[in-house]
């Protein structure tokens, strides 16, 4: 097992880096993100399962280093470390962890169990630490290293028992819970829906945001908690509509370096912002994040709503998508290997 030590001491110290690049200082990485040298046989999707991978075959890790760091605070990244670092939790808990990594990166709810504990994770690093917990609390200093390493240790400290007995955690996942929960249901209940168009790999959300429980099932900037609408179809691009919202957002499954499959690969939008920011009415305008930012988003600037005629939107992003998936890709997670 190694020793946890938070980003901002390790100073240059040999490590291994879990879910991130590599730092100065690292001799190893295990980690899915794109481009990063994680031997051949430990990939996989997750840095969870990479972890996990690597705990199976101690032979790939460097004996030498007995330090292992993360360097932002994020489910995949913290599980991923504390596989590592805390005895027993693998045997004990692995499987479940894994899939609460899932929940975290990718929005995919396989267990209900890894879902509570993907939101725990999610709601201490919104709340900062609880009474009772036993946690030092995230710190107030602006340093982002220094944060992540004070909120990734409060995790650390509650894992063992929030993968024993998540429901004993209910004020740090009750809140992400219910917008999950009430996002499933307006899928259930057929006032928000999901079209699929597999030529350009799209899923294409359609929200009622005058719906009683529309508020109920809105989970930050979206109409839908995301975890309910990627456990609903495999697309890796995703455009939602709900009255004048309409975005657009590649999955982040597109953005890491997958070993089970690869997701169809991004392809550059800011043409299309342009000519979307041409079409309103009333001077709104459009970004597209680019096709190598994590998200890959294209929506409105602010908070204005968009005037263009939903069918028209689709139309233009349809033919967008078809005519870029031609050419060259703008963003490929994988390179020469």
């Amino acid at each position: 097992m190694f020793r946890f030590v938070p980003p901002h001491l390790l100073t240059g110290q040999a490590h291994v880096i879990v879910d991130g690049a590599p730092r100065p200082g690292t001799a190893y990485t295990l980690s899915h993100w794109p481009h990063t040298p994680t031997p051949g046989p430990l990939r996989a999707d997750l840095s969870a399962e990479i972890a996990r991978r690597a705990l199976a075959h101690p032979d790939h890790l460097p004996a030498e280093v007995g330090v292992a760091s993360v360097d932002h605070y994020d489910v995949d990244g913290v599980v991923a470390l504390a596989l590592v670092v805390v005895d027993g939790l693998d045997a004990a808990h692995g499987p479940l962890l894994v899939e609460a990594a899932r929940v975290g990166d990718f929005d995919v709810v396989t267990d209900p169990r890894a879902a509570l504990i993907a939101f725990a994770l999610n709601g201490l690093e919104a709340h900062g630490p609880r009474p009772g917990l036993g946690t030092s609390g995230p710190s107030a200093s602006r340093d982002p290293l220094e944060r992540c390493g004070h909120l990734t240790q409060d995790a650390l400290d509650v894992l063992v028992d929030l993968a024993g007995d998540p429901e004993r955690f209910q004020s740090l996942w009750r809140d992400e819970w219910d917008a999950f929960d009430s996002s499933a249901r307006a899928l259930e209940d057929g006032w928000a829906s999901i079209e699929e168009i597999p030529e350009v790999d799209l899923a294409v959300v359609r929200v009622d945001p005058n719906h009683d429980a529309a508020s109920a099932a809105a989970w930050e900037s979206a109409p839908l908690h995301r975890a309910a609408v990627h456990s609903a179809t495999k697309c890796s691009r995703v455009v939602t509509l709900a009255g004048d919202h309409k975005e657009f957002h590649y999955r982040y499954e597109s953005w890491v370096r997958l070993a089970s499959h690869r997701p169809r690969l991004r392809v550059d939008l800011e043409r299309l912002s342009f000519t979307l920011t041409a079409d309103e009415a009333t001077g709104g305008r459009w970004l597209f994040d680019g096709a190598g930012s994590i998200t890959g988003s294209l929506h409105m600037v602010g908070d204005a709503g968009s005037t263009i005629d939903p069918g028209r939107f689709l139309e233009l992003l349809y033919g967008e998508l078809a005519a870029e998936d031609t050419g060259p890709a703008a963003w490929d997670p994988y390179g020469p290997d």
